[in-house]
């Protein structure tokens, strides 16, 4: 998984790595002028994008809708390819190595570039029929779903602060850090943000439709009214009073508070056994991967089997080390002593002696630790809480661990780092996520087939040169001062 996660930095790295021009550069300034220079104008927002590079219907797919999706589209590609990413590598090397796989071709022909730039259009399709559908079913007489217009006033406003702030902190233009960011100008970004409203809408309405909804929402909780401080035995009669005043007047919403109470506790029992009977619909997805969604709490002591400069120690030192392993395990399994004090104790991870070598596993939510491959699974070979530590070795070292804790679909036993991100709700909600997603658009794969949302009037150029562009951008080509 660290591998995946390195490869994931660099992608998003290459969504920052976009055409920041040089005009956004802090230039060293001019002398100071002998006269105060006027109050520069604001410069205005550049209009939205109007390059079209294919129809769906007739929805045109906009360049800066393209080039915001080929963020996905090139990761996944990036993902499917086998030993890109070198760890030891630097970032130049790396992005090299990218840039010779899109140019590169498969094993039909096709070079990678030319696959970024089909599957991009294919999510731009996907996007533009959700959009489409989305309106005109928010647009019925009665519909049960509709955009609320003051949260997208909102969304917009935060657009503009956003591009204010943004433009502030890098000394340029509202656009070119919009551009920088998401790879769209600001207006482009509120125009993909209307849209996005109403492709959120339809999915709605997709899931509601197929009984992939609760069914009711979890009631609030009734506040319990505060009790009054009764007076000091010194009070006056005055104080006394106004006490047996409040009193009697939390003694009525008292009343009240135990009404709606047991109104709460009725409709909150009736709220749980939907989402019970809710969340059975998602099983059988967990079952087929549960190592995948499942959260392994992992304690780790770590031996490197390189020295300072990252040169390889020698065999009797490396065999020195793994008799020391020995004599750890002994502490814990003979001894009595917590895995947590040896860990503490004898760790050469820099971070130990804070973290205690705990971390929270989620293969689905990205969450390693920076642990290696090797330690990830064999942690999730683990079913139960370890008893013992349990040696994993790696090329480059020496990982004693224990399970000490397991979140699965249905409980959560032992320890956790954080309850709040390692909980039964986050991987039953991840498991609806993953699989309402992939229902969803297989919904969406279907209506591409209908000719109403049939791809057409290809600008293949256009779509090619913009992926070619957005592999081409380096480091040297952001212009942050």
């Amino acid at each position: 998984m660290k591998k995946i996660s390195n490869i994931l930095a660099i992608i998003l790295a290459l969504v920052m790595l976009l055409a920041f021009g040089s005009s956004c550069v802090n230039e060293t300034p001019d002398p100071e002028p002998t006269e105060p220079a006027a109050t520069a104008e604001p410069v205005k927002d550049d209009p939205e994008s109007t390059t079209v590079v294919a129809m769906v219907g007739n929805e045109p797919i906009y360049s800066s809708e393209f080039y915001y999706f080929l963020y996905q589209a090139i990761r996944e590609i990036y993902y499917k390819a086998d030993n890109v990413y070198d760890p030891e590598a630097d970032d130049a090397a790396n992005l090299a190595k990218l840039k010779e796989l899109f140019y590169s071709e498969d094993e039909e022909g096709v070079t990678y570039l030319q696959r970024a730039a089909d599957r991009t259009l294919e999510i731009s399709q996907g996007f533009k029929i959700a959009y489409k559908e989305g309106k005109e079913l928010a647009s019925q007489e009665n519909a049960k779903f509709t955009v609320n217009e003051e949260d997208l006033e909102n969304t917009i406003s935060y657009i503009d602060s956003e591009a204010d702030y943004g433009a502030s902190v890098y000394g340029c233009t509202r656009d070119e850090y919009f551009f920088y960011a998401y790879g769209m100008n600001v207006n482009d970004a509120k125009r993909y943000t209307r849209q996005q409203l109403y492709a959120e809408l339809h999915e709605s309405y997709w899931a509601d439709a197929n009984g992939y909804v609760i069914g009711m929402e979890e009631p609030t909780a009734p506040v319990e009214p505060a009790k009054p401080t009764e007076p000091a035995e010194d009070a006056t009669d005055e104080e006394k009073a106004q006490y047996e005043t409040k009193l009697s007047e939390y003694n009525t919403l008292k009343e009240e508070y135990d009404s709606k109470l047991a109104e709460y506790q009725i409709e909150y029992d009736k709220y749980e056994n939907l989402k019970t009977a809710y969340y059975e619909k998602f099983r059988e997805e967990y079952n087929e991967s549960e190592n995948v969604y499942a959260f392994r709490t992992v304690r780790t002591l770590y031996l490197s089997k390189k020295d300072a400069d990252g040169n390889m120690l020698s065999d009797e030192a490396i065999a020195a080390k793994k008799k020391n392993i020995e004599t750890y395990v002994s502490l814990v399994v003979d001894q009595g002593l917590s895995f947590e004090s040896v860990v503490k104790g004898f760790s050469e991870d820099s971070g130990a002696s804070s973290t205690l070598g705990l971390v929270d596993v989620c293969v689905y939510e990205g969450n390693t630790g920076d642990l290696p491959q090797e330690v990830i699974d064999r942690a999730f070979e683990e079913t139960a809480v370890s008893v013992t530590p349990i040696l994993v070795e790696t090329d480059d070292g020496l990982f004693l661990i224990m399970v000490e804790g397991i979140v699965n679909f249905d409980e959560s036993i032992g320890l956790v780092v954080d309850s709040s991100t390692a909980n039964v709700d986050k991987v039953r909600g991840n498991v609806e996520y993953a699989m309402l997603a992939r229902l969803y658009n297989e919904y969406v794969e279907e209506l591409m087939k209908k000719d109403e949302y049939a791809l057409k009037d290809v600008d293949m150029e256009e779509a090619l040169k913009l992926a070619k562009d957005y592999i081409e951008y380096t480091t040297e080509d952001i212009g942050i001062g």
